[in-house]
């Protein structure tokens, strides 16, 4: 098994041809989730060059994630070998992906790493049936733009506890809601998400003036 794969751009004159999008799949899936394709897919015809990355323990075929730190470890080692990409240098980054993915690739820049935008499909807000468990603390030292896409019925993301989260965050987070889908957003059009993550990046990334 691959550990990544590598969407290349099919424009060079897109409106996101200064894009570098790099995304990680969540606990129990994989690159190959639909929502992950139909971004990435989208992202690439508009000129990004996307890569969907797989961490250490799918590529080992388990199930069962790494240890928090361990996968820190290994989305870095991800983000660097796509800036090593060609045709990579002087692009954007900008970081996400499913679930756990997306909760990595936020503690990441929270603790320093540059991005220029966080995308988040069904950010894992707290555990399923433990909403006092809030996996927010490190979200406020984060300062560039953020996109969170959720579904409504998300077991592990109650949109009343999010609100007042990224109410804090102000002008920097975004909230696309679903409604009927729930954590795995399965009764979201894939095309619909694709489009929402899309429209992000043109407007809070791909046009922003660099930081």
């Amino acid at each position: 098994m691959d550990t990544s794969i590598v969407d290349e751009p099919q424009r060079s004159d897109g409106p996101l041809a200064n894009v570098l999008l790099v995304l990680w799949h969540g606990a129990g899936g994989d690159v190959t989730e639909r929502s992950l394709v139909a971004v990435a897919a989208a992202a690439a015809a508009e000129g990004a060059l996307v890569v969907r990355a797989r961490f250490p323990y799918r590529v080992a075929g388990k199930r069962a994630p790494d240890r928090m730190p361990l996968l820190l470890a290994a989305a870095r080692e991800s983000i660097d070998a796509a800036a090593a990409l060609p045709h990579a240098g002087g692009r954007k980054l900008v970081l996400g992906g499913r679930s756990m993915g997306g909760r990595v690739a936020s503690l990441l820049v929270s603790e320093g790493l540059h991005a220029d935008g966080l995308v988040f499909l069904s950010y894992p807000l707290h555990p399923a049936g433990k909403p006092d468990r809030l996996r927010d603390a490190h979200l406020p030292a984060i300062r560039c733009p953020m996109l969170f896409v959720q579904g409504d019925r998300d077991t592990l993301c109650d949109l009343t506890l999010l609100r007042p989260v990224l109410k804090k965050l102000g002008r920097r987070a975004e909230l696309s809601v679903f409604p009927g889908a729930d954590h795995g957003m399965r009764k979201a059009p894939a095309e619909d998400i694709a489009r929402v993550v899309g429209s992000f990046l043109a407007a809070k990334v791909a046009s922003a003036r660099a930081r």
